[in-house]
């Protein structure tokens, strides 16, 4: 008999985790499977639910922060239990980019249906990372939004804020080190990403993929304050990679340094501090997805 344990933030999204949780666990014992509840009720329950879960698959009910504690205490098992998203959160962009439906009774027939597919994280310091790291404006105006913001506007308050910080001038000089190249150079902001969605926009970057075993680095360009409005429309489009003067490369490692300790956002929450260590772990987690290919 097949066994789940299905992990839920109550506060994710807009309140709707627990909900999603029971209907789920009303199918899966349905079909005579095997079910634990693991409400999270703590910033580190589902880490700590997810190490310890003794069954096939672990769901995540919830957004890309959920997704991200999941992760994260599944990757140091030496085999860990497959993966299961039932998305509930604001943006959803881990979910978006393995075509994962939002629709609570595709998303339940996808678990209970769909086969494992492989899906690359990476190793972030002693954290995981899912889906997309931030330093400088993006990770400041992420900041910013609080969970009653994030509700109510949805995706586009990360697009309000973002405006709103870069119209303040804000530049650190970062310095980057990967096996093929170092760059260092004052910058507003570095966006790392392992799939091609960025804050739901899933044409952000067309040539990566969530199994390709790379991370997918930009540095934006110091902005002055007339570039920066030229760089709005990049933005609300998902084609920053095409903003004038970016500098784009893909990696299996990346070292991070800055003069001062800055603050990434990993999957949308705060995350480890600079200096950072990055590198790829490939063919370890595997997801209940459609095909990628």
């Amino acid at each position: 008999m097949l066994s789940y344990t299905i992990i839920y933030n109550p506060a994710s999204g807009h309140a709707k985790g627990p909900t999603a949780a029971e209907v789920l666990k009303a199918k899966l014992e349905h079909r005579q499977r095997l079910v634990t509840m693991k409400p999270t009720k703590n910033a580190d329950d589902a880490r700590e639910f997810a190490a310890r879960a003794h069954s096939d698959v672990v769901v995540a009910v919830g957004g890309d922060g959920t997704i991200n504690q999941v992760v994260a205490g599944l990757a140091p098992r030496q085999q860990p239990p497959i993966l299961g998203i039932l998305p509930e959160g604001t943006v959803n962009n881990l979910a978006k980019v393995l075509h994962i439906p939002l629709l609570l009774p595709l998303a339940i027939k996808n678990i209970l249906e769909a086969k494992p597919q492989p899906l690359d994280i990476a190793q972030v310091n002693d954290r995981y990372m899912v889906s997309t790291l931030t330093l400088g404006v993006l990770a400041n105006a992420a900041l910013s939004v609080t969970q009653k913001e994030k509700r109510h506007f949805g995706p586009i308050i990360y697009l309000l804020k973002g405006f709103k910080v870069l119209a303040q001038h804000q530049h650190w000089q970062l310095q980057l080190d990967s096996a093929h190249r170092q760059w260092k150079k004052d910058t507003q902001f570095l966006l790392v990403t392992m799939t091609n969605s960025v804050g739901g926009f899933t044409n952000a970057v067309p040539d990566a993929a969530p199994d390709d075993g790379h991370l997918h680095v930009f540095i934006a360009p110091k902005l002055t304050w007339w570039r920066s409005l030229l760089a709005i429309p990049y933005f609300i489009t998902g084609n920053f990679q095409k903003l004038p003067g970016m500098t784009y490369f893909k990696t299996e490692q990346l070292t991070i340094h800055a003069p001062k300790t800055l603050q990434s956002r990993v999957d949308g929450d705060p995350s480890a501090k600079t200096p950072l260590k990055l590198a790829v772990i490939a063919d370890h987690i595997q997801v209940l997805a459609p095909p990628l290919k």
